[in-house]
Order: structure tokens, then C-alpha cells, then sequence
């Protein structure tokens, strides 16, 4: 049996799993360098080949464990795991080309998926080196007597080549609804809220760098105070959870303003239906429901990038404004007794509520309250544990605090979930709104003007809006030793943010290409004129692709031994059209005889071409002259012309 190329094969599985690295679990990692090392050490050996029944066993152990790291559930990225611990397993089986064939359609596969996990350019970049590898993995081990290093080259000229046949495929292939890599184990991002909030749940996300959404205006950058991103408005409390009203009516009043700023959000999937936009949306594309909070919302849950428009009021004014009623001042029994105690002096202390909006505020200001990523631990009465004890938390600890001592002092109060600020690219002129921008501030009823914006974190941290949550906590990168001024911080910034514009603008080309684009592509191309270009550009890539085949072909001319037979072919074929066919058992040496026994006018014409044939084909030194004389004598060999003048002959010689 051949030794099967087992280092090449292993070559090209860790190229295919390497960056799937970042979504495994550590214990499949060392899985798949365990087995590969052993491999590895051993060499292409076939001795201390583990048998069946090990294999097996490994194989179940593999499985237990993806089983217990999954849980109760079991979703795409398990069966990512899954597949890397059969990559890990599968080269120890490898005994004949059928296991090599089977390991390299194992790692295309295994490229696939780190496409699909990984939504990038980085990614598209690094899948055709994974797939210029696994191709010459699979040339070698057709050919394992060749070398590696020119196998890779044939690899890098197949792949280029099927560039172009990629593209039209991209563009022309049928589509489902949704973007290319519309699959179950698609990256999720977090929005930063769910429909459930917790004191401390905002604060997890400080350390996320991950976008949520990128903004594209069509008018002026607005000011950073008017950069809050409305997401999710927060009603009730129990105590523990804040959660928003479970069935949102549609607004019906309409939002006046003279100050007008319209945008594109593009929006990360985060799988819940709420959308984010500037206080106050106005009008929102049909894909948007703008709801009686303000709040946008979709009809299904958001699982793939999300494009839509919307027109905000930043000085808005609303037309009707009713008392939203007491379930803005509703508040769980038993809980938090000192804060609503405190309330109701402040009550009794205010009889205008602005009043008692103003005295909460200085509160914060004044009692020594702490602005920061790791509060102190809370018990069962949190709002009390923070205002009373700890006095440090994150923006939803001062927001939720607010709220219960506002309601306890009755005035009608909300929270609202959302982003606050984002980082400008000035590269590609739009604006990235990350996890780490994530906030919680409240909003208050007044008499008159309707809910009016409060935020109380600003009256610990007033630089929160002006120099951001990197800033502010020193929750920056590594840059954050460099000066600002420094050339190279510059220099680093700008490729970051060269980088940043590459990639999204690859992300909403590529990867977001949906069925909807392409219905619009081939609208578009359906012009005559367009259909014009459409179809010279392709005739011009034909014809230049001929060309360029032609002029390699002329380059690299075959073997002399290959172009011995494919004369030798064409002289076959002129010896089937007069009955004479060869059969495919027998050799060019016994047809010759055959022929010259049973038809001895071919006897010296077939002889000739026989016998030149063959020298080309096996003798040590085949040279151009001979190739020629071979073409020579093929071509003149005329089997109907010799059988007339053979018949001739015997007539007169009164056969």
C-alpha cells in the first residue's frame, strides 16, 4: 500500500481550523494538536496506527465532550466543535487515497465554516490561502511523487482562474432572502440590551470594542450632547429587572422640529427586534415601525445586518402631550424602604416637581457618588445598597436610583437603554457606535413639554458625553500611552481607520449582497445599454482569457511524448474510418502486425509510423527531427488512397 502524504494533509487542516481557533472551545484546540502531534512525530510510518476499536473510542470522547460543553442546547457553534474534533480524529484513519481524498474535502469544509463564523475581509483573504493550500494538499496527494513547491504554483493558476467564474456566480447565482452568509451559526452580536435589565448588566459591556451599529449622515455631524441613541424604554421594576411595556403601540402623534438630521443606520445583528435612532425619530424607512415611546422597532428579530433610514428632530417638540399615568410611578412593595422614604421627604420638602427632579440630581452631586466600571456587590435591596452604601456604580445604577427615588417622590419617570456618543472615522466619514458606548439614562414627565430628557450620570460624570466612555474610564487601547500629537499615534490611527472603512465598506458590498440587491442589479442591467456593456465586457474577458491561455500553451509546449501520441491518435482514426479500428487490449507493436499480416499493402506506411511512435514514446532520447518526420509521415498517410492503388495493381496483374 503507498504511504499517504500524512504532513501535507496535516498542513492543510490546521490552515483551515486556524482561525476557527477564536470560536472553539479551549479543550477542542488541544484536542486537535494532541492528534496532529502524534501524527506528526510518528511520521508517515504505518506502524502504532491506533485500530478501530481506539479510534472509535476517541472518537466518543470527542463527542461526550461537545455534548457536555453545549448544555441543554445545541446550536451552530457546537457543531463547529464538532467538526473540529473529527478534523482531529480523521488522520489517524488515513491508510489509502480514499481517507487522503476524504481529509482534504474535510478541511474545504473547515474553510467554509470560517467563513461563515467570520463575516470580514480579513477573513475572504485568509479563505483563499486556505484554499490555495488544500488544493495543492489535494494535487500531492494525486501526485505524491512530485514536488510540493511547483504543486503550489498549479494550485495559486487554478485558483486565479476561478476568480472570474466566482464572480459571476456571485452575481448572477439565485439567492435566498438575506445577506451571502445568512447561516445559523452566523456571528450574533450583543445590541447591549435585551428586553430584561439589571443593575450592573450595562457595565459588562464597557470591555466590548465591537461595533453595534455605523452611521452614515446626509446632513451635519450633530453636537455630542445630541448624540443618544434611543433604543429600548424600560417601564417596570419588581425590584431586581427593569423590563419595557410588552405590548407597544404605534405612535400616532406626530414630532415637530426645525432641526432636521437625516442618516443611515447600519446595524449589527443582535437577534431582538429594537432598532436605535437620535431623540426624536420623525419618519424611519417602512422596515422601521416607530412606536408611542419613540422607540423603533422591526417585525422579526434582527439575525442579519440591518440598512435603514431615518429623519430625526434634535430640537423636537411634540404636538399633543397627555399624562402618561400612574404606571410610570408604579414601584414593587417591600423593597427599598430607605430610598422611598427619601422620596416623599423630598416631596414634602418640593411641591414642584422640577424642584424634586433638581434636588435628586444634586444628591449625586454632592454625597460623594463614584462613577465606575466595578461597583461594589448589591443585596436584595440594591437601589438602598447604592444610594446609602456603596455610592459608586455604572450608568444604570445611577439611572435605576433615579427612577425609583423620582417615582417615590411622585414624578412620573422611565428609563431608556441605548448608545451615548461613538467614534468618528474621518477616513470614511461616518460614525461607529460600539458596545462600549452603551447607556442608560431617564426621562421625565412635565406638564406642558412632555418627557423631557435627565440623565443622572452626567451629575457625577459630566465629561461622559465630551470625551466618551475611553476617556472617561481609561478604557482606551494601548494608544492611550502616546501622545496625541505624536506622529506616530497619527500615523497608527490613520491606517486604523483606512482599515475600519475597508472592511465596512466590504461588509455592505459583500457580505450584505442579499437577494434584494441583486433583484436591483439585474433591474438595473436590464437596460439595453447596460445589457450592451454587460455583454462586451464579458466577450472582451473571453477573448482576453483565450488569448492568454493561447500565448501560455505557446510558452509551455507539450512533452514531445505527448504530442507522439496525439499523432499517433489522429493516425488511429484515419485507419477506423476504413474498418481497421485498433482494439484497446492491444499494443501499437502487435496492431502493426496484425495489420501487415491481414492487409499487406499497409505493411511499410504502417510499419514507418509504428515504429517512429514508439521511439518517440519509450526510446532515451526522443528529438524534435524525429517529432517531425512522425508528423510527416501522419500526414501523408492516405489508407483509402493505398487500398484503391492496391486493387489497381492486382487488376493488372490480372488478379
Amino acid at each position: 500500500m503507498q504511504v499517504q502524504p500524512i504532513g501535507p494533509l496535516l498542513l492543510a487542516l490546521a490552515v483551515a481550523t486556524a482561525p476557527l481557533c477564536f470560536a472553539l472551545p479551549w479543550w477542542a484546540i488541544g484536542w486537535c494538536m494532541a492528534f496532529w502531534g502524534y501524527l506528526w512525530v510518528r511520521g508517515p510510518a504505518h506502524s502504532a496506527v491506533p485500530s478501530r476499536s481506539i479510534r472509535l473510542i476517541f472518537f466518543s470522547i470527542g463527542l461526550i465532550l461537545v455534548l457536555i460543553s453545549a448544555g441543554l442546547r445545541f446550536d451552530g457553534s457546537d457543531f463547529i466543535t464538532l467538526l473540529a474534533v473529527m478534523a482531529g480524529v480523521k488522520p489517524l484513519e488515513v491508510r489509502g487515497h480514499r481517507d487522503s481524498m476524504v481529509t482534504v474535502f474535510l478541511a474545504y469544509f473547515l474553510t467554509i465554516t470560517s467563513l461563515f463564523v467570520f463575516e470580514n475581509l480579513a477573513m475572504t483573504v485568509y479563505l483563499f490561502i486556505s484554499v490555495w493550500v488544500t488544493t495543492a494538499v489535494l494535487i500531492h496527494a494525486n501526485h505524491p511523487a512530485g514536488s510540493f513547491g511547483p504543486q503550489l504554483k498549479l494550485s495559486a493558476r487554478l485558483v486565479l482562474w476561478a476568480v472570474p467564474l466566482m464572480m459571476v456566480f456571485f452575481l448572477a447565482f439565485p439567492r435566498l432572502s438575506g445577506s451571502l452568509m445568512n447561516a445559523p451559526w452566523s456571528r450574533q452580536n450583543r445590541s447591549g440590551f435585551s428586553t430584561l435589565m439589571r443593575m450592573g448588566d450595562v457595565s459588562q459591556l464597557v470591555t466590548m470594542d465591537t461595533p453595534a451599529f455605523s452611521v452614515f449622515f446626509d446632513s451635519p455631524l450633530p453636537e455630542a450632547d445630541q448624540r443618544y441613541w434611543r433604543g429600548i424604554v424600560f417601564q417596570s421594576f419588581d425590584g431586581d429587572t427593569w423590563t419595557p411595556i410588552h405590548r407597544q403601540r404605534v405612535r400616532r402623534s406626530s414630532i415637530q422640529g426645525k432641526v432636521l438630521t437625516r442618516y443611515r443606520v447600519v446595524l449589527e445583528p443582535h437577534g431582538h427586534r429594537n432598532l436605535f435612532a437620535l431623540d426624536l425619530p420623525v419618519t424611519a424607512t417602512p422596515v422601521a415601525t416607530i412606536m408611542a415611546d419613540h422607540t423603533l422597532q422591526t417585525r422579526r428579530p434582527v439575525r442579519q445586518r440591518l440598512t435603514y433610514a431615518v429623519t430625526t428632530a434634535l430640537d423636537h417638540r411634540q404636538d399633543r402631550i397627555d399624562h402618561p399615568g400612574d404606571r410610570y410611578l408604579q414601584l414593587p412593595a417591600n423593597r427599598n424602604p430607605q430610598t422611598l422614604a427619601l422620596g416623599r421627604q423630598l416631596a414634602l420638602a418640593h411641591t414642584d416637581p422640577t424642584a424634586r427632579v433638581r434636588a435628586g440630581l444634586d444628591l449625586f452631586r454632592s454625597e460623594g457618588f463614584t462613577y465606575t466600571l466595578k461597583p461594589d456587590r448589591l443585596g436584595r435591596d440594591a437601589v438602598d445598597d447604592f444610594l446609602f452604601v456603596s455610592r459608586n456604580g455604572f450608568c444604570e445604577h445611577f439611572a435605576s436610583a433615579f427612577t425609583v427615588l423620582m417615582r417615590s417622590a411622585g414624578v412620573p419617570v422611565r428609563m431608556v437603554g441605548g448608545y451615548l456618543g461613538g467614534r468618528w472615522n474621518a477616513v470614511g466619514n461616518f460614525l461607529t457606535v460600539r458596545q462600549a458606548d452603551a447607556h442608560v439614562w431617564c426621562e421625565v414627565w412635565k406638564k406642558g413639554a412632555g418627557w423631557v430628557r435627565v440623565d443622572p450620570t452626567l451629575a457625577v460624570a459630566p465629561d461622559r458625553v465630551d470625551d466618551g466612555i475611553d476617556g472617561l474610564l481609561n478604557t482606551g487601547s494601548w494608544l492611550s500611552v502616546i501622545s496625541q500629537d505624536h506622529w506616530l499615534r497619527r500615523w497608527i490611527e490613520t491606517i486604523r481607520l483606512g482599515w475600519q472603512t475597508v472592511n465596512f465598506r466590504w461588509d455592505i458590498w459583500f457580505m450584505g449582497f442579499s437577494a434584494t440587491d441583486q433583484a436591483a442589479l439585474v433591474k438595473k442591467v436590464w437596460h439595453w445599454r447596460y445589457g450592451v456593456l454587460l455583454v462586451g465586457a464579458l466577450l472582451g474577458l473571453t477573448i482576453a482569457a483565450f488569448f492568454v491561455y493561447r500565448r501560455q500553451r505557446q510558452r509551455q509546449p507539450a512533452a514531445i511524448e505527448d504530442q507522439a501520441l496525439i499523432l499517433y491518435n489522429r493516425f488511429l482514426n484515419k485507419m477506423s474510418r476504413i474498418g481497421l479500428a485498433k482494439p484497446p487490449y492491444q499494443g501499437a507493436y502487435d496492431y502493426s502486425r496484425r495489420v501487415a499480416g491481414d492487409h499487406p499493402a499497409f505493411e511499410k506506411a504502417v510499419a514507418e509510423i509504428v515504429d517512429c511512435y514508439l521511439s518517440l514514446r519509450y526510446g532515451r532520447q526522443p528529438g524534435d527531427d524525429d517529432l517531425k518526420r512522425l508528423h510527416r509521415l501522419v500526414r501523408r498517410f492516405h489508407p483509402r488512397k493505398i487500398r484503391m492503388d492496391n486493387g489497381k495493381l492486382r487488376m493488372d496483374n490480372g488478379g
